[in-house]
């Protein structure tokens, strides 16, 4: 009866430190998965960023070339006007 005794205080105590080693590892494992999302998510922020930031400079490029028609525009406009000026008859203050 004392090697059945002994065989139950050692699965017992096999069972216990499973269980222990189950309760160390499970968040370790756990965390590893966490640490894979984490650097799946990360890559595809990073890769978002890149994206965002290259139609940020487009989008500016595209600005600057709109300012810039947008001058030429204003520059030909006021040329005209002021050709419109010249060749316009003086009213002298009198009315038809």
């Amino acid at each position: 009866m004392a090697e059945s005794d002994a065989l139950q205080q050692v699965t017992a105590r096999l069972g216990a430190a499973v269980d222990g080693l189950e309760n160390v590892l499970g968040p370790l494992i756990d965390e590893e998965d966490s640490v894979a999302t984490l650097k799946q998510k990360l890559c595809f922020l990073t890769d978002e960023r890149d994206r965002l930031l290259s139609e940020l400079d487009a989008e500016r490029s595209r600005a600057r070339r709109l300012e810039a028609a947008n001058d030429e525009v204003s520059g030909r406009l006021e040329a005209v006007m002021g050709t419109l000026r010249e060749m316009a008859p003086a009213d002298n203050g009198m009315e038809a």
